[in-house]
């Protein structure tokens, strides 16, 4: 995979690889880069070396559940989101692992799993660029109707993006959470030029 097109790191903990290699697949062909750990120990030390944006844990798995080892991340103050997977979970363990901390929780075999990980890598980058200010809005007049306020910071967000990603498409539209045709009548229909590239 180019280093260059790569669009998040993902960490998948799970000890049935099938299942991991499927979610691996389907994430590495929207140029995601993912990390495959099959326990809790392979995990750390994936964590210890690398940061990832996302990660992806089954509750069951052979020596430390999954569980408690989003409980000892989350009590370290482990700050990447985490989502926790399980074919058999309790509605218990659902309600645990969201009070735990984790951002969502999802029933195996995962279907359709890619606008989840938009979504959820979406609203961390909004959140980090947040945090830090370093992004303000800019020429937005807070007095305008709402869909008059909401292109301008569109076309802005858009801009922003296609400028900062090359004019790639694909890679926008990942960090949007939009599905690539839903970008290109945005960008229409904001008057933006796709082709400056």
């Amino acid at each position: 995979m180019n280093e260059k097109n790569i669009i998040g790191k993902i960490l998948i903990i799970d000890d049935e690889s099938i299942n991991a290699e499927t979610i691996m697949d389907t994430l590495e062909d929207v140029n995601y880069q993912v990390s495959l750990a099959a326990h809790a120990q392979e995990a750390k030390a994936l964590i210890e070396d690398q940061s990832f944006d996302l990660v992806m844990m089954d509750v069951w798995m052979p020596g430390q559940d999954g569980m408690s080892l989003l409980e000892e991340w989350i009590n370290a103050d482990f700050s990447t989101p985490i989502v926790m997977m399980s074919g058999h979970a309790e509605h218990n363990d659902v309600v645990k692992a969201i009070k735990l901390g984790a951002v969502d929780f999802l029933k195996k075999p995962l279907h359709d799993i890619l606008p989840l990980v938009r979504r959820i890598l979406s609203e961390q980058v909004f959140k980090n660029n947040n945090s830090g200010s370093k992004n303000s809005i800019t020429g937005i007049d807070f007095d305008a109707p709402l869909k008059v306020a909401r292109n301008i910071f569109e076309k802005e967000y858009f801009n922003h993006h296609l400028q900062k990603n090359n004019y790639n498409i694909a890679t926008v539209a990942a960090l949007a959470g939009l599905e690539r045709t839903t970008l290109y009548r945005k960008l229409k229909d904001l008057g933006i030029d796709k082709n400056k590239a």
